[in-house]
């Protein structure tokens, strides 16, 4: 028997913090697809239940368009069982005065049994996140696999799942949503928790392999496998420029840590180390050179400014009592640096770069 434990799909997401909203609409449509391709990818392997462990949507903001979708996509799998579990993004039920398709399952606030077999599929959306404990009662002897939402914790609380309270309780598989990177870890001696984080990244704090974790159980044996599936990857580049000068090198400098690197990812580079009043950090040149590059770019600078003390302080010239003026303010190092650079622009007769 094969299962997928997936979450965090976080479908109609603004998504509009880094993209413009022609690309937000893009990276939602392509969302929505990676979700039917994972559907056709349960029928195609024989999957009998899709796990999805809370946030398939994204908040109350949700399209008649997404709800249409998803519910075509679980009636063109009628073979596959969909579990669904809301998360704390998932505000309220999309679903409402619709038919559901009756391979469509969804939870309560009480503990709901699906049985297949041997094995045994558990769910909860907790109300009482106390007590919820108390009233998990598995068979021995069957493969048993509870769903929920929520951080862990060594204590119960809301939203938070006290992994203590669920050892010893004949769980062979705990399928976790809320956090967007997979992980796994020790539940008991012979069983895992696992997060097995979001379909698909939607910002920079979701870097990496995107996809959903592929149970297999065999006479008794559970065995399982992250399967990367993300329609897109994100990557956060760090890039040390300290001693760089010129555009063209910094320019070289970022081709080269991103080498490597589709040419359909979101990529965000991080300047690093220090620079000078020669550098010639001009990001907005930078960000629209490298551009064609890659479907996104985002340049973040954590770069610092660098000036030797002898570099001004017996220049007698506009410039060296400009430089004087500024550092002996108390201002900020990072203003100084802003109101430095932009001075010896101006004094130099370039364009002004913020």
């Amino acid at each position: 028997m094969k299962i997928i434990h997936c979450s965090d799909i976080h479908l109609d997401s603004r998504m509009e913090a880094n993209l413009s909203p022609a690309q937000a609409a893009e990276r939602n449509s392509e969302i929505c697809v990676t979700f039917g391709r994972m559907a056709a990818f349960a029928r195609e392997q024989k999957v009998a239940a899709v796990l999805i462990a809370g946030d398939l949507f994204d908040g109350s903001r949700v399209s008649a368009r997404t709800v249409d979708f998803v519910l075509d996509t679980i009636r063109r799998a009628p073979g596959v069982d969909f579990l669904y579990l809301r998360g704390n993004h998932d505000e309220m039920d999309p679903f409402g005065g619709l038919e559901l398709p009756d391979n469509l399952i969804t939870f309560g606030s009480e503990w709901t049994y699906r049985h297949y077999a041997d094995v045994t599929i558990a769910g909860l959306e907790p109300e009482d996140w106390q007590g919820m404990y108390d009233r998990l009662m598995l068979e021995p002897g069957r493969t048993n696999i509870v769903m929920l939402h929520g951080q862990i914790s060594t204590q119960p609380g809301e939203e938070l799942i006290a992994l203590a309270k669920l050892r010893g309780k004949g769980i062979r598989y705990l399928a976790l949503g809320h956090i967007h990177s997979y992980s796994v870890d020790a539940l008991d001696p012979e069983s895992e928790y696992c997060y097995c984080g979001c379909l698909e990244g939607r910002g920079f704090d979701e870097c990496g392999e995107k996809g959903f974790v592929l149970l297999d159980i065999q006479e008794g044996k559970l065995t399982h496998e992250f399967v990367p599936f993300a329609a897109r990857r994100l990557y956060d580049v760090s890039v040390d420029i300290s001693e760089l000068t010129t555009v063209s090198q910094l320019r070289q400098a970022m081709e080269a840590a991103a080498e490597g690197i589709s040419s359909d990812s979101l990529v965000k580079f991080t300047l690093t180390g220090t620079y000078t009043l020669e550098t010639q950090k001009d990001l907005r040149f930078l960000k629209k050179s490298l551009e064609p590059l890659f479907w996104f770019v985002k340049i973040k600078d954590e770069s610092r400014f660098r000036i030797e003390k002898e570099s001004y302080e017996h220049d007698i010239s506009l410039k060296g009592e400009f430089i004087r003026l500024v550092m002996a303010s108390d201002r900020s190092e990072e203003e100084k640096a802003r109101i430095i650079c932009c001075g010896i622009q101006a004094l130099s007769g370039e364009e002004i770069v913020l």
